[in-house]
């Protein structure tokens, strides 16, 4: 139980917009929100053997890092995104948590840490629902003390910065496949690729140029411009295929009716999120192509969503690393949030589980539905079906509509 004064009538003028010194102390803010749920879910994770309870904590958790690089682009000196995400994690959390305490985990009994640490989230988001006239705000001591409830001695000093290199058992905790992490060798692909691209119309090259030099070695430092466009876009094309196939080789866990239908769907994310774009052309040559949310090279990969699963260096340095990274990602969603929720059980069978993969790609897990929702944004629609004419288009055998991406003709 808890008791709080009325407070006095704020008289303070209203605070100036933050200097680059305090955007940065912000930034740090969100940095310690990043690894506080880091934290927290790979220990709740690592407290249960259920595969569910493990696939939902890593939905919040990426939603959150989703969020959170949403959130450093917004320049707004009266939007607080931390406290917001803070909050809205917890009520996903809460339950899942609930769950946790049910099913009476090992090594969270002890002392009731979970049941303390419930309790000291709950404290938070009561005080909170006072209002802000009540001077709550969460600070990185705060999330720290929080920790302790359930981490006790061995919660960190401090959460930032987080570790950036990949974390074998962390892919591991929420079942990526650690043999497979993004990484398929020019061996492993050699004679996959079968029946050149003669569906992509005469005005490409023939297929066996794509076949002399591998793709992705043909495509470092090479940024698409109209006089090399044809080719540019065959190298792509000869790439996507290769590591669609390669994964196929090495995975059995799409249904035989998906396993076909991933091509179209790795080949139409790739043209939606970047045009087939791994550089771009800068002053000081080519860079890779950035989002403004933090989202690099030919698949948008977020490196802020994705730390400890992929080499945030490789990600940008290298376009098949970036590819295979972008087609591991569709495939979990596709496999462990859309066929598992049963989205292909609404109207619309098994194209829901294209559309859903895809709106999780592109906005994180709690996007799966927002395809069929109502109520979801406009701007969100328009990516959506967007999308998807992109990939009714590929899936036809037909080019995609290059000038919605380049200037072509005369």
């Amino acid at each position: 139980a808890f008791q709080v004064r009325a407070p006095e009538p704020d008289l303070r003028a209203p605070e100036p917009i933050l200097d680059d010194s305090e955007l940065a102390e912000w930034q740090t803010l969100e940095d310690e929100l990043d690894g506080f749920l880091t934290t927290i879910i790979s220990a709740l994770a690592y407290s249960t053997e259920s595969r569910i309870l493990r696939l939902e904590l890593l939905a919040v958790l990426l939603d959150a890092r989703h969020a959170i690089a949403e959130a450093l682009t917004v320049d707004d000196p009266e939007y607080d995104p931390v406290r917001e995400l803070f909050l809205a994690t917890w009520d996903r959390l809460r339950p899942l948590m609930n769950e946790l305490e049910r099913l009476k985990t090992p090594g969270l009994e002890a002392d009731f840490k979970l049941a303390t640490f419930i309790a000291g989230g709950d404290a938070l988001r009561a005080l909170d629902a006072l209002g802000p006239e009540y001077g709550f705000e969460i600070t990185r001591d705060g999330l720290r003390r929080l920790a302790r409830l359930l981490l006790a001695e061995s919660a960190p000093p401090t959460f930032t910065p987080l570790p950036l290199e990949v974390d074998p058992e962390f892919r591991d905790l929420f079942g990526l496949d650690t043999s497979n992490e993004a990484e398929f060798t020019t061996e492993e692909l050699a004679g996959q690729i079968s029946g050149g691209f003669s569906w992509l119309g005469s005005w490409l090259f023939p297929a066996a140029h794509a076949d002399s030099i591998p793709p992705e070695e043909a495509l470092k430092g090479l940024v698409p411009q109209r006089d090399n466009l044809d080719a540019y876009l065959e190298l792509v094309a000869s790439l996507l295929e290769k590591q669609t196939n390669a994964w196929l080789a090495e995975n059995d866990r799409l249904p035989d009716t998906m396993a076909e239908r991933l091509d179209p769907l790795v080949r139409a994310t790739a043209w939606k999120e970047s045009c087939w774009r791994h550089l771009v052309s800068s002053r000081d040559g080519p860079q890779v192509l950035r989002s403004a949310g933090g989202a690099v090279g030919m698949m948008q990969i977020n490196g802020r969503v994705w730390r400890n699963v992929y080499d945030l260096e490789r990600l940008v340095d290298e376009v098949d690393y970036n590819v295979n990274a972008g087609i591991e990602i569709l495939t979990h969603y596709l496999v462990d949030y859309a066929i598992r929720k049963g989205e292909h059980e609404q109207p619309g069978g098994d194209d829901n589980l294209i559309k859903a993969t895809y709106a999780a790609y592109n906005g994180g897990p709690g996007h799966l539905a927002r395809y069929r929702r109502e109520d979801t944004a406009i701007s969100l629609k328009a990516i959506d079906n967007a999308f998807w004419n992109h990939y009714t288009t590929i899936k036809a055998e037909q080019w995609p509509d290059i000038s919605s991406c380049y200037s072509v003709g005369g």
